[in-house]
This record gives structure tokens, sequence and C-alpha cells, in this order.
């Protein structure tokens, strides 16, 4: 059975963390998903103090996204990468802070398309990772699911992720989308690159992201509604024993539908 099933505060446009909090008790989630660029452009809306306050009342714990709003840890420009570490530590701290069961980590972007740009943009991701030190799990994420995305295929996100020690979320959405880029030979374009994500990460995973699209934008739509095949997975996400984070836009009555389409596939009392 699926351990723990929480949702993504920000991304179901919750701006107050209290609200959240009641929303993912009456749902009966096990933790929300808090983003630390939050902490940022909306100071007030979740203090590390309030948000321990809530989790002794309520039980539910958190995990934090760490910052990815103008921040690129693979940036060529040196200047842009040092800020982006120093936002993800700060991100760290927070997550810390608030005692999260994992800091969710994206791999960076690149804008030049030429041989020694992504080279070195590969060694500005590794420097990255190697300076960033947290006592909470940091799970490294999918992200090649537009041209600017510098990790690409399963293979090479586990292989940046064991190199640096750390962990794995799974995003459905954006394995879908990436199945079919442009970049990825004919020959294995439209394949089910969720599973093989699933396959090559294997015990990697710590935390999944799940919605559904339409295999081209990433719209974070409720989980029955798209071209994502989920029952396909259902063997997987009962037996999973990670965190599964349900990243869905679109308000209260969009998570809700997803929280009762996931545990249907999984067969855990609604």
């Amino acid at each position: 059975m699926m351990k723990h099933l929480g949702f993504s505060a920000a991304t179901a446009g919750f701006t107050s963390t209290e609200e959240a909090f009641r929303f993912a008790s009456e749902l009966g989630f096990d933790f929300i998903e808090l983003n630390y660029d939050t902490c940022d452009f909306l100071p007030t809306a979740q203090p590390a103090k309030s948000v321990n306050e809530l989790v002794r009342h309520t039980g539910i714990f958190v995990t934090v996204h760490l910052p990815f709003v103008d921040t690129n840890i693979a940036s060529l420009m040196p200047t842009i990468r040092r800020a982006s570490v120093e936002q993800t530590l700060r991100g760290l701290e927070y997550a810390h802070a608030v005692n999260a069961s994992c800091a969710v980590l994206h791999t960076g972007k690149i804008f030049i398309y030429q041989p020694v740009p992504f080279t070195t943009a590969y060694d500005a991701l590794h420097l990255s990772l190697a300076e960033l030190e947290s006592s909470v799990p940091i799970a490294l994420e999918n992200l090649a699911l537009y041209p600017d995305g510098l990790v690409r295929e399963p293979e090479m996100l586990r292989d940046f992720t064991m190199a640096a020690g750390l962990h794995n979320c799974l995003d459905f959405g954006h394995a879908h989308i990436e199945t079919w880029q442009s970049w990825r030979d004919e020959s294995v374009r439209g394949e089910d690159l969720i599973q093989k994500y699933i396959d090559v990460l294997g015990r990697g995973i710590l935390h999944l992201h799940l919605c559904n699209n339409n295999g081209k934008d990433d719209l974070h739509t409720a989980t029955d509604k798209g071209t994502i095949p989920f029952e396909r997975y259902a063997s997987f996400l009962g037996d999973f024993t990670g965190t599964v984070c349900l990243e869905i836009a679109g308000g209260q009555e969009q998570v809700r539908r997803s929280a009762e389409h996931i545990r249907s596939l999984v067969a855990v009392p609604i």
C-alpha cells in the first residue's frame, strides 16, 4: 500500500499555509509540499515557526521544493551559478528548520546549444551539487521536459545523482513530455519513459510528483485528465514507500479528484 500521500500547496493555489493544512487534514493527507520560493515573494506566508506549529497540531509533515524561480545551478555564468547555489543553501536551511522529509531540487538549464557550453554546464552542475550539504535528503528531479533542460534521459540523471550521493524525485508529467521531445531518437520517441525512469533510478527514487498533461505542456492537470495512463503504474505506486506528492493545478477540487483517483488505483480506502 502507498505509504505517504500529500500535495503541493503552491501548485494548488494556496497562499495561506493554515488553509493548506486544513485541506490536507480534510483529505487525510500525510504531508504538504512547500515551495521555498514563496518565502521570498510572500515572506509572511510560511515562516518556519508557524509551519512547525501546524505540523505539531495536525501531525501532517512537510516536504520542501528548493528554489527554482530565476535560479540555475548549472549556469554557464559563474555569478549566476554562485547566486543559485547560495539561494539553494538557504532553501536547505529552511527545509531543515521545518524538519522536511526531503527537499526537491531542479537540475538546471542550458540556453546555448553547442558542445563546449554543454561540457561547461555539466561541470557547473557537478560543482554545484558537490557544494550542497544538508541533513535533509535531497531529491534531484527529472527536468528534461523542454529543450533547455540540461540533464536528459534516465541514465544521465542517475549518473549525476550517484556522483553527488543524492536521491531522486520522479515527476511523471515531466517524463511524459520528455518522451516526445525532438532531441530523442525517433526509434524510442513515444516509449514508456516513465517506466524507464522507474527501472533505471530504482531505489534512488525517494519522492514522486504526480499530475497529468497532454504530452506537450506541463499543465499539472488532475491525474485522470490527460494522456498518462496511470493505471499502468498502479502496482508501482501501491508498493512505493516514499512520499507521493500530487502536484495539481486548478484548485482544491482537482486535488481532491486526483487523490480519489490515485487511491482507487492502489486500493487505499478514501
